[in-house]
């Protein structure tokens, strides 16, 4: 098996894990445009308060994703989290919410695992990349969209959400007309931070009938600052949808003002820190039937939570199954 050049784009859990089973036989760098790994296991450092604004936990049934988390655990790089949850309606009494399965976060924020995975890779941050546009006999040239020369590879994998991957991969690729059939759908994060102890006695509470979907005691998390009072609190993908092209601090008036109502305590007032994030891409609405994407001939491939599922399982098994079937092609 001749050792292959190949450059992954994304560094959040897909690219990653992709990664980790590239790279004990292939050279493999992973390129990624924002400052710092995680995608949407991202987190928001704002001094001196952390919120997990993407990603708020998650699952794990598959046996090969509860297999990579077990020494995971044992290292503490992944907690068990046991919250009290509720679930709450405007105008209506809250009343006990089910925790039925295990719910896991990385400790002691939840980019930590996306960090660890991280280690040893070659790791390109700051770096987009420019449109791939044809394969030489060489291989892929790829550049940034700085124009800048980053080398030439004889594989290219893209973890990026599928509308950005019909920008990014050439029509050619075989799997281009599946790329547009995915529909993904988007996200408004609110966070705020408060100098006083919140007066809830839970700490996840799922939203029924309104714009907000689910509300977070982010510092009731393991290894979190208890003493950092923090909110993280998600839209539903319908209302995000509806509104995803306009202006970020009035659709952050619209949440706060749904917040308080839905909590009835003046968030908004009390807050000392207030910031608003959009993920255009944070759920699949639509999905692939296909777990993965791979063009042989071309030398080009895709995966992520796009191609199964809007989760960080998801995410993990469309690149450990991508893994698995490019070494048949090495």
């Amino acid at each position: 098996m001749r050792n292959k050049k190949i450059a992954i784009i994304g560094a959040g859990i897909a690219g990653l894990t992709l990664a980790h089973q590239l790279q004990q036989r292939h050279t493999v760098t992973v390129f990624e445009k924002a400052r710092g790994v995680g995608g949407r296991m991202s987190t928001r450092l704002q001094e001196p308060y952390l919120f997990d604004h993407g990603a708020l936990f998650f699952t794990a049934r598959h046996k090969k994703f509860k297999a990579f988390l077990a020494p995971l655990l044992e290292q503490g790089v992944v907690a068990v989290w046991q919250p009290r949850a509720i679930t709450l309606e405007q105008n209506k009494k809250p009343y006990k919410r089910p925790w039925f399965e295990p719910h896991y976060v990385a400790t002691p924020q939840m980019n930590s695992l996306c960090k660890h995975l991280s280690n040893g890779l070659a790791l390109e941050a700051n770096t987009q990349i420019a449109p791939l546009t044809q394969r030489t006999e060489q291989g892929w040239a790829l550049e940034d969209t700085q124009g800048n020369t980053l080398g030439v590879f004889d594989w290219v994998i893209s973890t990026a959400p599928a509308p950005q991957n019909l920008q990014l991969l050439p029509q050619t690729f075989s799997d281009y007309p599946a790329l547009k059939t995915i529909v993904m759908t988007g996200c408004y994060t609110l966070m705020l931070a408060f100098a006083d102890p919140l007066p809830f006695s839970w700490d996840v509470a799922k939203v029924k009938n309104s714009p907000l979907q689910w509300i977070i005691k982010n510092n009731s998390k393991p290894l979190r600052d208890k003493a950092l009072q923090t909110l993280v609190v998600h839209s539903t993908a319908d209302w995000a949808e509806a509104h995803i092209d306009e202006d970020i601090p009035a659709m952050q008036a619209v949440l706060l003002k749904e917040l308080d109502a839905v909590l009835g305590y003046p968030c908004a007032a009390t807050a000392t820190m207030i910031t608003t994030h959009r993920w255009r891409y944070a759920d699949v609405a639509v999905r692939s039937p296909k777990k993965f994407f791979l063009d042989a001939t071309q030398q080009l491939a895709s995966c992520g939570d796009g191609l199964i599922g809007g989760r960080v399982e998801a995410a993990f098994m469309s690149a450990t199954l991508l893994g698995e079937e490019l070494q048949r092609h090495f």
